[in-house]
């Protein structure tokens, strides 16, 4: 559905925004206090072959305990019916209303996480505070181009629906935002399968007195309609006061958050991995994955980096740091999370897709916030980055400080701690830098969605063959911008000597010789 139409008008094309009836506003602090009078939910680990096994399978949710549609096709075979059972569970809609009618039903692939449902319905009751236009999020299919996706959310990153559904579940009322309005969601630990059912943001279109913006993607910063500076000290207002609003306990308790998602704070120091020895991927394996990197890099994506990345020494560079970073993965994860003050709930990944944005009749921006999966409890230095990453890095090394100092400000006003940026900066700095290295796996899924000959004549990121989606999926646009940010970091942060500071402060913090890191 497009927001914007086009007209003509004495020779001249008008953008005009479509209309969109808004929808009234609901207490949902009933349902949320609700939700969070239950039992905590424990997820078991899936397997591969419980994946490959039960994929198709239909099976009870965690939460509600009844079957769910996993597809288009089973949600219109379970219909109105199902709908009206759900939303009655979940409390999402008065028991004195059903669904009517179930239509338009429209199942697609979008971003890089799962697939995607929008469909409309009509209750019995119309009621001016009930959505008719709804968005799911699904699983990817297992199999065709989104195989491999659909192994990594299910096993590799297993569980991490829950945390999404929780945060929608749970915590809707009192964020100090909008999100979209929950109705349904739950997750099987059997087979893997979930659903998540919302309202659908009337993206790029009038709702009321909101000016909506259309949906924007990562890593396409130039698409925003204002400023930067706009747009990303919003985003970091909001995420700080969110944070802060945890640290107050302004959401919940304590000892209930730490209950419903999974908490840093809670884990001892001796769980960490924390060792003598590498404490990251095996010396083998991370020598074939460097090599990756390093030709990527200085050879066959040169066109895409700074000319100084294709030297032999910033090459060298490159991967001592990564080399590092790789041998005290473990103490990296540990030295962002050992201090309290620095550990907060909130978002794992707010970046401007996983945003909705209106200007209101002042022409004032304002947000609220979607896609929750990684929602949890550790360092804000760490998650910092992972909301910050797919900005342009000309505006991030300019603006970084300040954007940090947005951060603490706003933290501190909302109930948090007083931070210190120094601190702050380095753990976004080794969040990055452990992206780096998880990175360099990624290479081999560069070259399948865009073939390595093709790099021949590709001279900037702009090419279409990155900066457009790959079969509905923005993996490939994120993965070589994530590589052009890091390396510009390592260009001129001075990374190395830092981190070289930092190696005998942790070692001495906690009782180790500095390790042996052999660079080939």
């Amino acid at each position: 559905e497009e927001g914007w139409i086009s007209i003509a008008l004495s020779g001249k094309d008008l953008a005009v925004l479509l209309t969109h009836l808004p929808v009234a506003k609901r207490d949902t602090e009933p349902r949320c206090l609700a939700e969070l009078a239950k039992a905590p939910l424990s997820w078991t680990p899936v397997s591969m072959p419980q994946l490959q096994e039960k994929h198709m399978q239909m099976a009870p949710g965690i939460i509600y305990k009844i079957d769910f549609p996993f597809n288009a096709e089973l949600l219109q075979k379970m219909g109105p019916a199902w709908l009206t059972k759900a939303f009655h569970t979940a409390g999402s809609i008065p028991k004195d209303n059903k669904v009517k009618t179930l239509k338009n039903v429209k199942e697609y692939i979008g971003g890089g996480n799962c697939s995607k449902l929008v469909f409309d319905v009509e209750y019995e009751k119309p009621a001016a505070d009930l959505h008719t236009e709804l968005f799911a999020k699904i699983p990817f299919p297992l199999g065709g181009n989104t195989l491999s996706d659909r192994m990594a959310s299910s096993v590799m990153q297993t569980g991490s629906e829950l945390g999404e559904l929780n945060a929608q579940r749970l915590l809707e009322s009192r964020l100090p935002f909008s999100i979209p309005r929950y109705y349904f969601g739950d997750v099987s630990n059997d087979t893997s399968n979930w659903i998540l059912i919302t309202e659908r943001i009337p993206f790029g279109k009038q709702d009321g007195d909101r000016a909506m913006d259309p949906a924007y993607d990562k890593m396409k910063d130039w698409e925003l309609k204002g400023s930067q500076d706009e747009y990303y000290f919003l985003l970091t207002t909001y995420g700080a006061r969110m944070a802060g609003m945890d640290k107050a306990e302004a959401l919940a308790s304590r000892a209930v958050m730490d209950s419903f998602f999974p908490s840093a704070a809670q884990r001892p120091k001796e769980q960490w991995g924390m060792r003598a020895e590498s404490s990251g991927i095996g010396e083998k394996e991370f020598n074939a994955k460097i090599k990756m990197g390093v030709d990527f890099v200085g050879t066959t994506g040169k066109a895409l980096f700074p000319a100084e990345c294709a030297t032999p020494a910033f090459l060298q560079k490159y991967k001592r740091i990564l080399a590092v970073s790789n041998a005290y993965t473990a103490e990296m994860q540990w030295w962002c999370n050992r201090n309290p003050d620095y550990i907060a709930w909130s978002h794992g990944n707010l970046n401007v897709d996983n945003v909705f944005f209106w200007r209101d009749a002042d022409k004032k921006l304002d947000l609220g916030v979607l896609d929750w999966g990684g929602a949890r409890t550790d360092s804000v230095g760490w998650k910092l980055w992972w909301w910050l990453y797919c900005c342009e890095y000309d505006f991030l090394n300019k603006n970084l400080d300040d954007l940090l100092d947005c951060f603490i400000k706003e933290y501190e006003a909302s109930g948090g701690p007083k931070l210190d940026r120094a601190e702050l900066r380095w753990q976004f700095t080794l969040s990055a830098l452990q992206q780096g290295v998880g990175l360099l796996g990624a290479v081999p899924q560069i070259y399948k969605m865009c073939k390595k000959p093709e790099f021949a004549t590709i001279k900037d990121r702009l090419d279409p063959r990155i900066s457009q989606n790959i079969d509905g999926k923005n993996t490939l646009r994120i993965y070589i911008g994530t590589f052009i940010n890091i390396c510009n970091m390592i260009k001129d942060w001075d990374i190395e000597s830092q981190l070289d500071k930092w190696v005998k402060e942790v070692c001495s913090a906690i009782g180790i010789p500095e390790k042996k890191v052999v660079v080939e």
